[in-house]
C-alpha cells in the first residue's frame, strides 16, 4: 500500500481589517524551520461576527487561532477555559481549539514583548521605571508580564484616565505581589506629572518607554511635549506597531530627546510580533522555533 501522508493541520489569524497580516507568513516559516505539517491563513471576520466566524471555522476543524485588533476582547469571553494572564487582560490573542468543542484562550503577546525588549534589545526590566502609553487590549494584554519582570514602577498613562484607572486595579494585587508600584493617569497629564521641574516630590525619569496606542496607526500626535525630561538618558522608546506605522511616534521621541541633548535607543515591534507568534507556535506544536532567524529575514523583507 502507498504511504499517507500525516494530515496538515490548519491554524488562521483572524481580524478586521486582517489582509496586511504578516502572521501567515511568519507562521509558515516557523512550519518549515521546525519540520511541522501546518497551514496557516488569514480571516477576514465581521465587526459583529466573531463568535460566529470562530465557531464555523472550529466546524471546519482548525486547531487554533490568532486573533488581532478588534476582537481580543471577545476571543477572552468566547473561552471555556483561560490563561491567569487572560483573565488579568480581558483579552486573548491565542486560541486552542480543541475537539468537542472546547476553546482554549492564552494571551501571548506581553511573552513576546518582553522577550523582545529584554533579549532582542538587551534591555533588562527589573528595576526600571516603565511608562506604558494606552490601555486597551494592547497595553492590557502585556502589562503582567511586564510586571513580572520586576520593575520599579509602571505608569499607565491612557487618554482616558478612567479606563487607565480600572487597567491598573485589575493589576494592583499583582503588582504588589512581585513588588512593583502601579499608577495611573491621565495622557494630557504626563507632562506635569511624570516631568516635573527638579526638586521635592521629582518622578524617577522614564528608563523604557512603550506606546501601546492606536495614534501610530490613526497618525495622531501624542499629547506630550516634554519627552527630554521625562526620559532618562539611554532609555528605550518602543511602538508596538512597526514599519512606517511607527515611524511618526519614534521620530517624534528621537527629536524630543535630541533636543534636550540626550541619547534614546528607538524600536518597533516586528520583533514583539514574531515573538508572539513564536509562542503561538510553541502552545500549539510544543516546539518552539527559531524567532531570530525569522525576525531577520522578516526584518529584510521590509526594508
Amino acid at each position: 500500500m502507498p504511504a499517507t501522508s500525516a494530515p496538515t493541520d490548519a491554524y488562521v489569524v483572524i481580524g478586521n481589517p486582517i489582509a496586511h497580516s504578516r502572521s501567515p507568513q511568519i507562521h509558515q516559516w516557523f512550519a518549515e524551520q521546525t519540520g511541522q505539517a501546518l497551514r496557516y491563513s488569514a480571516c477576514l471576520s465581521p465587526l459583529d461576527g466573531f463568535a460566529a466566524t470562530l465557531a464555523r471555522l472550529q466546524a471546519e476543524g482548525v486547531k487554533g487561532c490568532n486573533v488581532t485588533v478588534p476582537f481580543k476582547h471577545e476571543a477572552a469571553q468566547c473561552a471555556h477555559r483561560a490563561h491567569a494572564q487572560v483573565a488579568l487582560a480581558q483579552a486573548a490573542n491565542t486560541l486552542a481549539l480543541h475537539p468537542g468543542g472546547e476553546i482554549q484562550a492564552f494571551n501571548t503577546d506581553g511573552a513576546g514583548l518582553v522577550r523582545d525588549i529584554t533579549h532582542n534589545a538587551a534591555t533588562p526590566l527589573a528595576q526600571r521605571h516603565v511608562l506604558l502609553l494606552g490601555a486597551g487590549g494592547a497595553a492590557a494584554g502585556v502589562l503582567a508580564p511586564l510586571i513580572e519582570q520586576r520593575p520599579a514602577a509602571i505608569a499607565i498613562a491612557n487618554r482616558s484616565a478612567d479606563k487607565a484607572q480600572a487597567l491598573a486595579q485589575r493589576h494592583a494585587d499583582f503588582a504588589a505581589a512581585h513588588g512593583v508600584a502601579l499608577h495611573s493617569l491621565a495622557l494630557d497629564a504626563v507632562d506635569a506629572a511624570l516631568a516635573a521641574p527638579a526638586g521635592a516630590g521629582t518622578a524617577p525619569a522614564i528608563d523604557v518607554l512603550i506606546n501601546a496606542t492606536a495614534s501610530s496607526l490613526q497618525g495622531q500626535r501624542l499629547p506630550i511635549a516634554r519627552l527630554g525630561a521625562l526620559l532618562a538618558d539611554g532609555a528605550l522608546a518602543y511602538d508596538m506597531m512597526y514599519g512606517a506605522a511607527a515611524a511618526a511616534f519614534l521620530d517624534e521621541v528621537r527629536a524630543q530627546m535630541q533636543a534636550a541633548g540626550k541619547a534614546v535607543r528607538v524600536r518597533d515591534g516586528l520583533g514583539m510580533l514574531v515573538e508572539q507568534a513564536a509562542e503561538a507556535f510553541a502552545l500549539w506544536r510544543g516546539v518552539r522555533p527559531d524567532s531570530a532567524a525569522v525576525l531577520e529575514r522578516l526584518r529584510r523583507e521590509l526594508v
